[in-house]
């Protein structure tokens, strides 16, 4: 369904001790790189599992102000919607259209400024209303252990969430994105496919730490699809994802 591409490089950033006594080297490792990901004409779940370097602003991730091609008004057909766990409801939503990226006021042609955000972990709907796929390309670096977009806290009800990290993830048996320890009966999670126009079928929990081994597809999720989290219980949870490119 989806075409994506995931570029990682290490960078090596090496400091020398400036003593006489001892030269020894001391290494950074960051892994930066860049993702091709389709957006399918309707709705859909995303996310940017990437910290880019501008922030991950709506505004950021897709310009669409002025400056000539292709930042000019490339995203018109775009509209992005925030779930708020705080008000159980949606955001203003942030949509780009001809008329608005040539208004004053209307920063990167987005309203509300394109100040909504897509960070790793979180999820949101993206709507595209242009008659064929477009692509578009996340840079930035990978969250890795010890970042807090590799923990995601689901509060009680409905939260869109996604893995924090750049790849496919199974949340039954990736050790990676492995979700574990949660307790509560009737915790569940919903999948949108875009080919379809609608969900595919729920994942719950029937026993404690346990997924119901008879409903397994949605627990594959990928490369920068988000997905609704139903916390059945009346405390938080909490998802904690494990990645690192050091030796």
């Amino acid at each position: 369904m989806r075409t994506k591409t995931l570029a990682l490089t290490a960078v090596l950033g090496m400091i020398g001790a400036a003593s006489a006594m001892a030269q020894t080297p001391v290494y950074s490792l960051n892994a930066v790189g860049y993702i091709n990901a389709t957006i399918f004409p309707g709705f859909q779940i995303m996310s940017c599992p990437l910290i880019a370097p501008n922030g991950n602003s709506i505004g950021a991730l897709f310009p669409n102000g002025g400056g000539g091609t292709p930042t000019s008004n490339q995203w018109n057909n775009l509209s992005i919607y925030n779930w708020d766990t705080a008000i159980t409801n949606y955001d203003p939503s942030d949509t780009a259209n001809a008329k608005q990226a040539n208004k004053s006021g209307y920063t990167n042609g987005w309203t509300q400024g394109g100040t909504n955000t897509m960070w790793p972990g979180q999820g949101v709907w993206v709507f595209w209303s242009g008659g064929s796929p477009t692509n578009v390309t996340f840079v930035g670096t990978v969250p890795q252990n010890g970042s807090p977009y590799l923990t995601n806290t689901m509060v009680p009800g409905f939260n869109m969430v996604a893995s924090a990290i750049p790849m496919d993830g199974d949340l039954y048996t990736n050790t990676n994105t492995l979700m574990t320890g949660f307790e509560n009966g009737g915790d569940a999670v919903y999948t949108f496919d875009p080919a379809i126009a609608n969900y595919d079928s729920s994942d719950g929990y029937t026993t404690k730490h346990h997924w119901d081994s008879g409903l397994q597809d949605p627990t594959t999720t990928n490369l920068t699809e988000g997905f609704w989290y139903f916390n059945n219980g009346s405390g938080n949870e909490v998802w904690v994802e494990n990645f690192s490119v050091n030796p």
